[in-house]
């Protein structure tokens, strides 16, 4: 493995294979460039509190739903996977999807006894470990970039362990979108064995999805950042808008406006941001339809074994497995 570190906090194994002075180059980076990536938005203390904030807010319908569909599918998913030694959260964020399936599988006899997270997050890891650990014995973390293939097949190496039984890996609460998911499964499918299983989900695109976004709790997930290095409302506004991503993708798209001249000092960097210039933020991905968000798992060489959806159709939950 090409981990960087290693570091035990509170029990908690966490391999680094991103260092924070890497993350901080990146952050300086995306300023410098106008550009928030999405991992910019987990790295900030106040970021990740605005996200565990928004997970358990109701206005935060994407979360909802996702729980919504993992709660429906578990009695069938622990019935399908009869045998699994390991549940793998890529992207995991604060937990609580992977905590409803391996809350599912606790009491199966050959279910899931680890559990393996990884995100770009250390202080979201944090927080899905102490949950995992809670329904499993033997848990572990991966800080690290998934978009990276390096730290992919290192991470799907450790969670297969050389064991012959089954992996979960789950990419849930519209993850996919943030991985490319016109790309990721064919990524992640030249690690997997044909016995292993991948879940993953996705939200689809309406006439109302932008109000679901463009709401209180969720403006204060996205002031995360700004507010992170300094930025107030007083220095200028957010703005949400939609628009078509690729074939099958939509996505919604947020900016900040600088309405004043503004002065950043980020890690010992200064920055200047002049009024009237635009901070770009990672947009939100979205499916243009059910069959959309599934041929895309297909053409990574997947094949859909069960699907479910949210009450309002909104929301699609796959269940596949390596052709």
């Amino acid at each position: 493995m090409s981990a960087t570190g290693i570091e035990s906090m509170k029990g908690l194994k966490i391999t680094a294979l991103l260092r924070e002075h890497e993350i901080l180059d990146r952050v300086q980076s995306a300023f410098r460039k106008r550009e928030l990536p999405e991992e910019v938005f987990y790295w900030f203390p106040s970021s990740v509190r605005a996200w565990v904030e928004l997970c358990r807010s109701r206005e935060y319908r994407n979360a909802n739903r996702a729980l919504e569909v993992l709660n429906t599918a578990a009695p069938s998913l622990t019935e399908r996977i009869e045998l699994a030694h390991s549940i793998c959260g890529l992207g995991c964020g604060e937990g609580s999807k992977d905590a409803v399936l391996l809350q599912a599988f606790k009491l199966l006899p050959n279910g899931p006894s680890r559990y393996v997270g990884a995100d770009f997050s250390q202080a979201l890891l944090e927080l899905a470990l102490e949950e995992a650990r809670k329904q499993v014995l033997y848990i572990s973390g991966f800080k690290c970039d998934l978009s990276n293939d390096a730290h992919l097949a290192d991470v799907c190496s450790a969670a297969i362990d050389d064991h012959h039984t089954p992996v979960i890996f789950t990419v849930l609460g519209n993850t996919l979108g943030a991985f490319d998911p016109q790309q990721f499964p064919r990524r992640l499918h030249k690690h997997l064995r044909w016995n292993d299983w991948f879940l993953c989900d996705g939200e689809i695109f309406s006439e109302q999805t932008l109000a679901g976004y463009d709401n209180p709790t969720n403006r204060q997930f996205a002031w995360g950042p700004l507010t992170g290095v300094g930025i107030t409302e007083a220095d200028g506004r957010l703005e949400f808008s939609t628009s078509s991503a690729a074939d099958g993708l939509f996505a919604v798209t947020k900016h900040f406006l600088a309405t004043r001249d503004l002065h950043l000092n980020l890690g010992g960097a200064a920055i200047d941001i002049r009024v009237g210039e635009k901070l770009r933020m990672s947009s939100s991905i979205k499916y243009a339809s059910e069959s959309a968000l599934l041929g895309m798992v297909e053409a990574g060489a997947f094949k859909i074994e069960s699907r479910w959806t949210s009450g309002d159709g909104s929301f699609v939950l796959a269940c596949a497995r390596p052709t």
